[in-house]
């Protein structure tokens, strides 16, 4: 099974959002973090209130500034000086694993050389390494890829989704 696809500007930054979606452990940690900044701003001695309030606001404001002005502004500009993900992809799915080819070159990555993977209703993220990842669109559907056997293959060779 085997699918041509392009890789859009838009796709790019859509998918550098899920690339850095926030896994529960992130979640957890800043709930921890925030009630324990609010619980020390409420019952803390009153010299540290006002910092410890400006802090948790300062951060939380500052990491919604990251993520959705900074990050999409950052990947937008990758992608434009980023040549070769403007080429022609190809993507096969084989017995083995999964195979990616392009104009300057290709990788078969094989089911035990797959670290993790990701996904979107949009998107299917492989990555080889922890922050590497190769591209699957969604439109790919259209020319008769069978996304749904990739993810099924995926969860049984390499684990579920994170």
């Amino acid at each position: 099974m085997q699918a041509r696809f392009h890789i859009t500007e838009r796709d790019y930054v859509r998918a550098g959002a899920v690339f850095a979606r926030p896994t529960r452990r992130f979640w957890g940690a800043l709930a921890l973090f925030v009630v324990l900044g609010l619980g020390l701003a409420v019952w803390g001695p009153h010299h540290l209130r006002a910092a410890v309030v400006g802090g948790v606001a300062g951060g939380l404001i500052g990491g919604a500034v990251v993520r959705f002005g900074v990050q999409p502004w950052l990947l937008r500009r990758h992608y434009r000086q980023y040549k070769a993900i403007q080429q022609e992809q190809v993507v096969t799915l084989r017995d083995d694993g999964v195979h990616f080819t392009s104009a300057d070159g290709e990788a078969r990555l094989g089911w035990d050389r797959i670290l993790k993977w990701r996904h979107s209703p949009d998107y299917v993220l492989i990555y080889p390494m922890p922050r590497l990842y190769y591209l699957v669109p969604a439109t790919v559907v259209a020319q008769g890829f069978d996304l749904e056997r990739l993810k099924d293959a995926l969860a049984r060779h390499v684990g579920p989704a994170v």
